[in-house]
């Protein structure tokens, strides 16, 4: 069984199906629309337009069979979605986002009507459509699948066995909103009091110089030098968005680097690998528990759990639904 991935273009997705590839029948297909609007605006009516679309797919497409199966994001898909739908091999979406922002941007994109909704649109031509959103999951019916890290369990145990150097910082990077600056503030004083240095990347492209804290830089990582930033520290933060309470990259990266996580999400504490020597949740006022996770040893966590949450782990789910 092949796995081709449509359209998974990011550093993060590229270097996930470029580790997939070493020990997996996985390739990518990229850039499928290229030179495509640049045409197909220049020949006259619609039947030569919808001609146009559908040989130009399916050269993109033509190392697919039947018996192999394209795996699509829910952010690149629907430009070519008209054609996915005629394809006769298994089709597998995965959705990184919700579908409530998936709706909004592809209606802001004009490639929804406002009256349309993104789940109706692609749920009758995928065969399994999977979710990192538990409550998404449950609302829509879709497939709930674990975060995971754009490595091999092998890379990944590679990466932990190889010597580096770890200081007493906590790693944290993210887009500029007023509850992380807030977070920000009230936590900075309480990890430098236990000399704990902060590495804190904050990026804020609407430079609001009069609240950014001072010691967070506005610049933007590449997901190599994230993971870099990230095994070099001892601490991971996290901060999640009002009412988010799904996995995000970041816990999961700070449990197979073997990193203590403090976060905001209290909902992570019915996830399997939670520990308190681990993770802390922190809510503002329990600075004293905060003073103690920072001084105690965790206990690692099991491979079992943990190889779950990697690029080779997230390939036997799809294999295990579409199977």
């Amino acid at each position: 069984m092949r796995f081709f991935f449509l359209e998974w273009v990011n550093d993060f997705e590229k270097m996930m199906l470029d580790s997939l590839a070493q020990e997996n029948p996985v390739y990518q297909v990229n850039r499928i629309m290229r030179r495509f609007k640049s045409i197909n605006k220049l020949l006259p009516g619609q039947y030569l337009k919808k001609l146009h679309k559908k040989i130009h797919c399916a050269k993109k497409f033509s190392l697919i069979k039947n018996s192999d199966v394209i795996v699509c994001n829910g952010y690149s898909v629907f430009p070519f979605l008209d054609y996915v739908q005629t394809m006769h091999c298994k089709k597998i979406l995965i959705l990184r986002d919700s579908v409530d922002a998936l709706t909004t941007k592809r209606r802001k994109l004009g490639q929804l009507a406002e009256n349309q909704d993104y789940i109706e649109t692609v749920k009758p031509i995928f065969d399994v459509i999977f979710s990192f959103d538990p409550q998404d999951s449950k609302t829509y019916g879709l497939t709930y699948i674990k975060q995971f890290v754009p490595f091999t369990w092998q890379q990944i145990q590679s990466a932990n066995r190889a010597p580096h150097p770890i200081g007493n910082s906590c790693f944290y990077v993210g887009g500029y909103q007023t509850e992380r600056v807030d977070l920000i503030n009230k936590i900075t004083p309480l990890l430098l009091k236990e000399n704990c240095k902060t590495d804190f990347y904050l990026m804020d492209k609407y430079h609001h110089d009069s609240n950014y804290p001072a010691n967070c830089k506005n610049m933007k990582l590449s997901y190599q030098e994230n993971i870099e930033k990230l095994n070099q520290s001892r601490f991971v933060l996290e901060i999640n968005k009002p009412d988010q309470t799904g996995l995000t990259l970041r816990s999961v990266e700070a449990l197979v680097f073997n990193k203590k996580l403090i976060t905001n999400n209290s909902a992570i504490k019915e996830q399997e690998f939670y520990h308190p020597s681990r993770v802390f949740i922190f809510d503002g006022k329990n600075q004293h528990e905060l003073k103690q996770f920072l001084h105690i040893e965790p206990v690692a966590a099991t491979a079992e759990i943990a190889s779950k949450y990697s690029a080779d782990g997230m390939l036997e789910t799809l294999k295990q639904h579409i199977s």
